[in-house]
């Protein structure tokens, strides 16, 4: 008689990226209770209250705090923040799933735990190479882009008249980058991939890439100037690392419909991306094979949240 008892799922690592609506975020750090959450709070949120985050057992928050902007090389900054801490945690943990704090789980966590028991050190997420003959994920790569103000934080948040003209001043910049192309696989160095910001990477690959970067400063300083950084940066990485044929591999092109390729999130298939309070989106919500949804907020999403915990995500 085989007496061998069942292995016993390591706790997952949620990397997560915050900026506001503290309800959703508690909310969905009790889902996230049985396991380790390291939160990064964007610096600009700056009344942000941190004391009930610090106060869960399961949860880092992440110091210091940078500011992020969208689309720009701070949201690779933060996830490497967020990723080496972890890494350097004492405990290991069998995934280490990045998330945002408008993503919500629509399945048991539990669920999620078992199936990383089972994939053998599977890394979820998928690529797409980017060439000339992929025109809308070339522009990414194709010229200089300055995503992140040109003003501080500081004068912008004194100042928000200012916006608009920063905006407008930004727009003129990124377009007179478009005259001055440049070879940007050659200043990498290696062939370029995209794919969607929501991974989840075993432990040996989280480790390969925070060892990568550290060894391999110029490869983060090349990308501070690409657009969409962080859909372009851990791709390109893995794709050409020892753990590429542990992923869910090379994917072509699909247009606007790659942004939808997300290995663990559910994409909301509206052109705003964002879930609302209504049977359809519920239903979505229900029957998807995906473990998250995102986008939600407590003012938007409150009735649907209330749904998802009742129906769903009950024992």
């Amino acid at each position: 008689m085989d007496n061998a008892t069942p292995a016993t799922p390591r706790r997952i690592a949620f990397l997560v990226l915050a900026h506001g609506d503290a309800p959703l975020l508690l909310r969905l750090c009790h889902h996230l209770r049985d396991h380790a959450v390291f939160l990064h709070i964007d610096a600009k949120s700056r009344d942000f209250p941190l004391a009930p985050f610090a106060a869960l057992p399961n949860v880092t928050l992440i110091h210091p705090r940078l500011s992020v902007h969208w689309a720009d090389a701070s949201m690779v900054d933060t996830t490497l923040s967020l990723l080496r801490t972890a890494v350097h945690h004492p405990e290991t943990f069998s995934k280490y799933v990045l998330i945002s704090g408008a993503c919500y789980p629509v399945k048991p966590l539990s669920q999620l735990a078992a199936l990383f028991l089972s994939d053998h050190d599977h890394n979820y997420i998928r690529f797409t190479a980017i060439s000339p003959s992929t025109p809308h994920l070339w522009s990414l790569v194709s010229r200089h882009w300055r995503m992140a103000p040109l003003l501080s934080d500081s004068l912008m948040a004194r100042y928000p008249s200012l916006h608009p003209l920063e905006k407008k001043a930004r727009a003129v910049l990124n377009k007179l980058s478009s005259f001055r192309p440049r070879d940007f696989q050659k200043e990498v160095g290696l062939p370029i991939y995209f794919g969607s910001s929501w991974w989840a990477f075993s432990e040996p690959c989280a480790r390969y890439i925070v060892d990568y970067v550290q060894q391999h400063p110029q490869y983060l300083q090349t990308f501070r100037s690409t657009y969409a950084t962080d859909e372009v940066f851990y791709h390109t990485l893995v794709a050409q690392s020892p753990f590429a044929a542990q992923t869910l591999g090379p994917q072509p092109d699909e247009g606007a419909g790659t942004n939808q390729q997300t290995p663990l999130h559910l994409i909301h298939p509206s052109e705003k991306r964002v879930f609302h309070s209504t049977q359809s989106d519920f239903d979505l919500a229900r029957t998807t094979d995906k473990f998250f949804i995102r986008k939600v907020s407590t003012h938007e999403t409150g009735d649907l949240l209330d749904r998802i915990d009742r129906e769903l995500l009950l024992p």
